[in-house]
């Protein structure tokens, strides 16, 4: 009983498709999507993997389907603190710490040696060595 019943739970919990996000219609309906973004005036919505619309932004919901993110406030640094435990009193320690150097560097490519276009292109004396073969191949049914 307990395994029918964990199977047909996780049959059903596979079986929903995963939409990441709604669309809510002014006039009421609601769609859902797996992907909603704004852009140049329209509102683009990708709902399944092969469907991908456009609504005016005048028939969106735009305060429901993008609602505003809240703000973490600023944490205070190690070091902004350090540097405020540190200033006398009165004198007030700057908000930004200096920026500084992490200290890593990327290496440098080697330099190669520069080449000219011509130097490139194969001599047209004895050639490559398919050339080479096929000119002894040739040589050698002649015979």
């Amino acid at each position: 009983m307990k395994r029918t019943l964990c199977a047909a739970l996780m049959a059903i919990t596979l079986a929903t498709p995963a939409f990441a996000a709604k669309v809510y219609l002014k006039d009421g309906g609601v769609i859902q999507a797996k992907r909603v973004w704004r852009e140049g005036g329209k509102v683009h919505v990708l709902a399944t993997r092969h469907t991908l619309t456009s609504f005016e932004k005048s028939e969106i919901n735009l305060k429901r389907t993008f609602p505003k993110k809240h703000k973490v406030a600023n944490k205070v640094t190690a070091v902004e603190a350090k540097a405020a435990m540190a200033a006398p009193s009165g004198v007030v320690a700057s908000q930004k710490p200096e920026d500084k150097k992490t200290g890593v560097a990327l290496p440098s490519l080697p330099k190669l040696p520069e080449k000219s276009p011509e130097s490139l292109v194969p001599s047209a004396g004895t050639g490559g060595a398919i050339r080479q073969q096929k000119k002894n191949m040739a040589e050698k049914l002649g015979e």
